[in-house]
């Protein structure tokens, strides 16, 4: 095992699979919430019956198996000790840690958001206790680097320490703050992070979805521009250093606070040099309500992870509960329109749990809510069938 810092997600995926393909055939894995002291961990399955090429959606990591196989993974901390005899090489994705008893992984391939020729100078940093072996990547994309896989353990990118333009995101989450004012805060980070990841350190705040792709330069300063009805809004800090940071705390780069009458506000960041790198003009902020901290939702949110698949397959009226969502104002408008008009219920189903990931703890505690005032006979079924289990 690998002499990491404290364990940030677990994965164990399960999925059906077949032969190699030119595209990844992609997955959304089961998900299984644990509660390990005051800390969620996540945990996926993923066990393949035969060879092929393998994408999970949460991730964005192909695994390329060579035979049946389970396969676990989770996402650890770069340790600053793993660089130190390398001074020019910082991390240029997450750190993964892998593990397939059967030795079915052929290759891996890891996600990056490097632009140009310097992808060309990506590696992997194959982690082995305090020991780190460079490997030469077998290819590299758009998108992916590619490694052949002799033994496993923690595998990571890294890159040469310079400052680069990378594919970035920038991510917005707010809250009610008190009981005049929302908090809004905004996160510059790369691409190859999972807005999932960012969501689960930050479960009292609600996602924001919007347009979120840029291009920034590592080491370069931005700034932030927020316009509401209050003309005293302003963003603490103003003018952030870009890095790109791969540990597992996500702190915001900027943090706004909006009135609480303000539904719509437009962000725009700009570059040292004043020219516009991302803009959102039309953010709508939903009404929220003050989480209390003695409210007892993380049993409420086991329950809607722990039982997804059966939920998908069993809930008979998916519009009943979008409506008490909307009203609300716990999904937005054009998530709601796109349930409506999806001719499936299962279907609407999965579009239901986008809006369930993306709203976190609270918008999972509201629809449990929903589901035991209309559906209370499934709910106790369930909740039967796991305390048989």
């Amino acid at each position: 095992m690998c002499s990491y810092n404290k364990t940030v997600n677990v994965y164990l995926l399960f999925c059906t699979c077949l032969q190699p393909t030119a595209e990844p055939e992609l997955f959304s894995p089961e998900l299984v919430e644990n509660i390990d002291g005051n800390r969620k961990t996540e945990e996926y399955r993923f066990f393949c019956d035969d060879a092929g090429q393998f994408k999970c959606n949460l991730t964005n990591i192909v695994f390329e198996m060579k035979d049946k196989g389970e396969v676990r993974y989770r996402t650890v901390n770069w340790d600053d000790k793993l660089f130190k005899n390398l001074p020019k090489i910082e991390p240029a994705g997450l750190l993964y840690n892998i593990e397939c008893p059967e030795d079915s992984i052929r290759r891996l391939h890891l996600p990056h958001c490097e632009i140009g020729k310097d992808r060309d100078k990506l590696t992997v940093a194959h982690v082995t206790g305090e020991n780190t072996e460079m490997m030469k990547p077998l290819t590299i994309s758009n998108s992916h680097v590619a490694v052949n896989i002799q033994s496993l353990s923690g595998f990571g990118l890294t890159v040469p320490f310079k400052g680069s333009s990378v594919k970035a995101q920038v991510l917005l989450f707010y809250k009610k703050h008190t009981e005049q004012t929302n908090k809004l805060h905004v996160h510059l980070l790369p691409a190859n992070i999972s807005v999932r990841d960012v969501q689960k350190e930050h479960e009292s705040y609600t996602y924001i979805e919007t347009v979120s792709n840029c291009e920034l330069l590592n080491g370069k300063k931005y700034r932030l521009s927020c316009k509401s009805t209050d003309p005293d809004c302003k963003p603490n800090p103003e003018i952030v250093k870009f890095i790109r940071d791969y540990g597992s705390n996500f702190h915001p780069s900027f943090e706004v606070i909006l009135n609480v009458n303000d539904t719509k506000v437009e962000v725009t960041l700009f570059s040292q040099k004043g020219k516009e790198v991302w803009s959102s003009p039309n953010i709508f902020l939903l009404r929220t309500e003050r989480k209390s901290p003695s409210a007892p939702t993380p049993g409420l949110e086991c329950f809607v992870d722990k039982h997804r698949e059966q939920l998908i397959q069993r809930v008979p009226s998916v519009m009943e509960i979008a409506d008490s969502l909307l009203s609300k104002n716990m999904i937005s408008p054009e998530m709601y329109n796109k349930i409506h008009v999806e001719p499936s219920r299962i279907n609407q189903m999965r579009l239901l749990y986008e809006v369930l990931e993306t709203g976190g703890g609270a918008v999972k505690a509201e629809f449990y809510k929903i589901l035991k005032e209309k559906h209370s006979a499934l709910v106790d079924d369930l909740e039967a069938g796991s305390s048989r289990a």
